[in-house]
C-alpha cells in the first residue's frame, strides 16, 4: 500500500475483503451476485411484474422475500448451497423468519439444520418492522434523535446562540429523524 509516496508493510488476506478496503465493496459485489442471480432464477421469491424483489441485499445483510413458506425455504436452501461451495458463512443464529399481516405460519425454516426462529418485530437497517401490522416502529430514532437533540441544547444552552444550535440540529440530528422515514405508514 502506498500514501503519500511512502510504502505501507506488506500484508496478505487470506479470506473475505479488508475492510476499508476502496475496491472492497466491488469485490464483495462480484462476490456475492452469484447468489442473487441463482435466487432470481429460481423462480421463487416475490416479484412486482417482472422485477424480482426476492432478495434485498445490503452490505453483508440479505432479506429474503416470499409469499409462502415453501418459496422461502426454497430461497434459503440456494443461499445455504451458493454458501458452501463459495465459502460463505450464512449463520443460523443471526437469521429470523417473519411474516406480516397475519400470524405466523406453523412452517419450519431450516438453515444448516438448525430452525430459524418465528418473530414479531424485525430490524432491518435500523428499522424496525411489526408482524402484525407491518407498520414500522420508527420509537428508537425518535429517541435517538431527542438523545442528541437534548445533548446539543446542554451544551448550547448556557452559551445562547441559536444559530449554532440550529446547525447542530440540521447537521446531526435530523439525518437520524429522517433515516427510514419513507418506510413508515
Amino acid at each position: 500500500m502506498k500514501w503519500n509516496n511512502v510504502l505501507g508493510d506488506i500484508f496478505t488476506v487470506l479470506c473475505g475483503v479488508r475492510q476499508g478496503g476502496v475496491l472492497s465493496p466491488v469485490l464483495f459485489a462480484l462476490y456475492i451476485d452469484g447468489v442473487i442471480s441463482e435466487l432470481k432464477l429460481s423462480g421463487h421469491g416475490v416479484h412486482i411484474g417482472f422485477l424480482f424483489i426476492g432478495c434485498v441485499l445490503y452490505a453483508d445483510d440479505i432479506v429474503l422475500l416470499s409469499a409462502s413458506c415453501h418459496g422461502l425455504q426454497q430461497l434459503v436452501n440456494i443461499c445455504n448451497v451458493y454458501g458452501t461451495n463459495w465459502d460463505i458463512n450464512f449463520n443460523p443464529l443471526k437469521s429470523q423468519v417473519i411474516t406480516f399481516g397475519g400470524q405466523n405460519p406453523c412452517c419450519q425454516i431450516m438453515l444448516n439444520s438448525n430452525q430459524i426462529p418465528w418473530v414479531n418485530k424485525v430490524k432491518c437497517l435500523g428499522v424496525h418492522f411489526c408482524y402484525d401490522t407491518g407498520i414500522t416502529d420508527l420509537s428508537d430514532i425518535c429517541r435517538k434523535f431527542y438523545g442528541q437533540f437534548n445533548s446539543i441544547l446542554s451544551v448550547l444552552g448556557k452559551c445562547s446562540n441559536e444559530m449554532a444550535a440550529v446547525h447542530l440540529t440540521k447537521t446531526y440530528c435530523l439525518p437520524t429523524l429522517m433515516y427510514g422515514c419513507e418506510t413508515g405508514h
